[in-house]
């Protein structure tokens, strides 16, 4: 084929495309319009154009079906009232209940789930720019202290969580009763060590590790190699034993005979099959209960669906089974008696606030706080609070 003939072709093939563009822009104003506002030859055009027609609309069905499954929806008072009394009943009624957690636990700590309508995928998709919270500064909900009492009392055997956050650990679960198996920002482990060694810091330990670069340039205290993360990022097969424990986590899938799922859009954890019993036969296969705003992919097979927020799900559930919830207690965190203290070359090997300065500094203000709300007498003097204290003179 000569150049003029490539030439002619390829210019052909611009008209076409062109023209396709303009006869599905026209296709695309018509359908728009009332069908009694059609003129005749639109019908014609329409009805000439069957497949297009057809596809355009098949197209907006899946548009607002992907949006509807966006929207958090909320279950009215009494309707959410009625749900929990029957998650209640099976939370009673089983023998092995395993809780999964997801973002939406930990949105009351200000930690952004990654979904929900100020998700970080919903605004990154957007083009908006997500803010960098200090991680540091955040405590266990209330949810999470609901799980712990839940597995102290016996009604919960397991949680599989997909949070990095390090919460449920210091919520006062024990470390053999969690799998974190997308990691724990708190956790770096050295893997030439056998078994695994662990060090679990006071500060987020990922501030210069990335997808597929995980070193987080501190060493083993025994055998000097380099001590990495325990994220599992996107595209990334988890392959630690501790602190993602999925050698707990199917375990405790096998046994299960309940499975509570909490603030997760489950869009990952239905990948794992072993998770949900799916070699049992149907009829033996673990009771579903799901908490989530928004659609869920496991909604069709759920027992039940509750639309609701997780800590105004699990108040009302305590309130039900008759147990009560010990407030998260920074004093009693256990990061604080598990953590591995720095050594003196490593205390310039991040810039990450630790969380014990963070309590710290919370103590603070809290003292500051009841402290310009006292009455200038006794032995204070001055006229007022400097930068939020008071001051001696």
């Amino acid at each position: 084929m000569g150049r003029a003939e490539r030439k002619a072709e390829a210019r052909e093939e611009i008209i076409r495309r062109e023209q396709n563009r303009h006869r599905q822009r026209e296709v695309n104003r018509i359908l728009h319009k009332p069908a009694a506002e059609r003129s005749p030859r639109e019908s014609e055009l329409l009805g000439d154009n069957g497949d297009l027609v057809q596809d355009m609309e098949r197209r907006k069905l899946d548009r607002e079906r992907r949006r509807g499954r966006e929207l958090e929806v909320l279950d009215e008072i009494d309707l959410l009232r009625e749900k929990v009394l029957q998650l209640a009943a099976a939370v009673r009624a089983a023998d092995h209940l395993i809780i999964y957690t997801g973002a939406g636990i930990s949105t009351a700590a200000a930690i952004p789930d990654y979904r929900g309508p100020s998700g970080v995928w919903t605004l990154l998709n957007k083009g908006k720019a997500v803010s960098a919270g200090d991680l540091s500064e955040a405590h266990p909900t209330f949810t999470h202290m609901c799980i712990a009492r839940l597995h102290s009392a016996g009604l919960v055997k397991h949680v599989v969580s997909q949070n990095c956050d390090g919460l449920h650990l210091r919520s006062g679960l024990s470390r053999e009763s969690i799998s974190e198996v997308h990691g724990n920002m708190y956790i770096e482990v050295c893997t030439s060590c056998s078994p695994q060694r662990e060090y679990i810091r006071l500060f987020d330990v990922t501030e210069n590790t990335a997808l597929h670069r995980h070193n987080t340039g501190r060493f083993c205290h025994k055998c000097r190699a380099e001590l990495r993360d325990s994220i599992v990022h996107f595209g990334e097969r988890g392959k630690l034993a501790q602190p993602l424990n999925w050698a707990g986590a199917v375990q405790a899938a096998e046994k299960a005979d309940v499975i509570l799922c909490l603030g997760s859009s489950l869009k990952v954890l239905k990948k794992y099959s072993c998770l949900w019993g799916i070699n049992r036969a149907r009829a033996r296969r673990p009771k579903l209960y799901i908490v989530n705003l928004q659609w869920t992919p496991k909604d069709s097979v759920a027992t039940l669906k509750i639309n609701g927020k997780c800590d105004d799900v699990m108040q009302m559930l305590m309130e039900e089974l008759n147990l009560d919830v010990p407030p998260y207690d920074r004093s009693q965190d256990p990061i604080f008696r598990l953590a591995v203290p720095l050594r003196g070359e490593e205390e310039n090997t991040h810039c990450r606030k630790s969380v014990k300065e963070s309590a710290m500094q919370s103590t603070i203000q809290d003292e500051d706080q009841k402290i310009c709300q006292q009455p200038l007498t006794g032995g204070w003097f001055g006229k007022g609070c400097i930068k939020g204290r008071k001051t001696r003179r």
